[in-house]
């Protein structure tokens, strides 16, 4: 009587199972993959802090007439921030500045104020160094 040797073990069920697979069974698992991958990222996004923290924050440089920057800037879960401030030292990429930061969205006064005063502590700190 000839015995045909069949491969026994996890390999031999795998491949068992997928020669027995039709066209629909591929489609649908072709699909679960297309709705896993989606889920996935997004679960990926929500549990990762630096990359939640990236999207929940913001940061943005407003147009000013004055010689200050004013900045608006808000992190996750904080209230926004605006800043106004103006370079007085710089060496190669770094900067260094003197600004003020408020809780509120700073008035056209405010900006004109606030820019003539750390102008003025500028010249005082040049000033000082000469």
């Amino acid at each position: 009587m000839p015995t045909s040797r069949e491969p026994q073990g996890w390999l031999a069920s795998a491949a068992h199972a997928v020669r027995s697979l039709t066209l629909s069974n591929v489609l649908v698992i072709f699909l679960l993959l297309c709705m896993v991958a989606p889920a996935y990222v997004v679960w990926k996004v929500v549990n990762d802090e630096a990359l939640l923290d990236r999207f929940l924050s913001s940061y943005s440089e407003l147009p000013s007439d004055s010689d200050c920057v004013i900045r608006e800037a808000r992190q996750r879960g904080e209230p926004e921030r605006w800043s106004i401030a103006t370079g007085f030292a710089f060496a190669g990429t770094d900067q260094w500045t003197v600004g003020v930061i408020l809780d509120h969205a700073p008035t056209e006064g405010e900006i004109e104020s606030y820019c003539a005063s750390l102008l003025l502590i500028v010249d005082k700190m040049h000033n000082d160094h000469q």
